[in-house]
């Protein structure tokens, strides 16, 4: 699979919406097993897409949807089984140039962003390229194969803003399934981007490309229950592309989809990023690498 595949034009992200009765009635799950956060008072949303007129505030059944995820720019690692944060990387970072941040919030004070330097490319060469850089800018031993979240990290900020010290994408641990799974949704809702995975228990790379959730809009409010995830993994042969996991199958499901506790002890070495040493930082914990500007 090498070489561009029909670059497509550049196009706005799809933004949170509010689905229909009929959509939120065939999404419809338990609220038992959705997580919710409750705060005080209504936050403004986007009005739900029903008959009539609409109300000026999102309703507790409100369901709000959103996916990143474009075809045209995604390969599998195969042939390489080592590859599965490189192939990561670069469908990632392709999904970011397709989509526009137009409507993003500008920074602080109004100073303009850093240039995002990645050019759309699906070609095995430059994910090989790739999975060098991550090898030898992470922390794990060199005689293990593939990387670490240090170098994944690393990786996405390198090529997608031209430095290691970008700070675009950080690797975070959390004690809990609950804490990471939100954390994926607020990271893609605030900053429109994918969010890295580490499935398997730590050993493989996955990423999550848009979400359903209940309640407010997650782009400006935290009082939402996720319903469940849009799931890619880059391994051609566990054939998930751009898959939709509910909460509970997320959480408690297949190994190959869930998202697991990381118990990998290769990484010894300290980051000189974030001065950590992964395996204390993410032993036991729920591990992703999330948009943070």
């Amino acid at each position: 699979m090498e070489g561009v595949r029909g670059v497509p034009t550049k196009r706005h992200i799809v933004r949170p919406r509010a689905l229909s009765p009929l959509i939120r009635g065939a999404l419809g799950l338990a609220l038992g097993l959705t997580i919710g956060l409750n705060l005080a008072g209504p936050v403004l949303a986007e009005p739900p897409a029903t008959e009539g007129a609409a109300p000026d505030y999102a309703t507790p059944l409100t369901t709000w949807s959103i996916n990143l995820y474009d075809d045209s720019v995604v390969r599998f690692q195969n042939p390489d089984w080592r590859a599965c944060t490189a192939a990561a990387t670069l469908s990632m970072l392709n999904m970011i140039a397709l989509a526009s941040t137009d409507d993003m919030p500008r920074p602080h004070g109004g100073l303009p962003r850093p240039s995002f330097h990645w050019q759309i490319d699906v070609s095995y060469g430059t994910q090989t390229t790739i999975l060098d850089y991550e090898r030898a800018n992470m922390t794990m031993a060199g005689n293990y194969p593939g990387t670490d979240p240090h170098g994944w990290r690393n990786a996405l900020n390198f090529f997608g803003w031209g430095s290691i010290n970008a700070g675009f994408y950080r690797d975070s641990a959390y004690s809990s399934f609950d804490e990471a799974a939100r954390a994926t949704v607020v990271s893609l809702a605030r900053h429109g981007r994918p969010v890295g995975i580490l499935g398997w228990y730590g050993s493989h790379a996955q990423y999550v490309t848009g979400y359903t959730v209940r309640g407010n809009d997650p782009r400006v409010s935290d009082d939402w229950t996720l319903i469940g995830v849009f799931l890619t993994d880059p391994l051609e042969a566990d054939q998930l592309r751009n898959k939709y996991i509910a909460y509970s199958d997320w959480k408690y499901g297949s190994p190959y989809r869930r998202l697991s506790p990381y118990w990998q002890k290769e990484s010894w070495i300290r980051d000189p990023i974030d001065g950590a040493i992964g395996f204390r930082e993410w032993w036991g914990k729920f591990v992703i690498i999330d948009a943070v500007k």
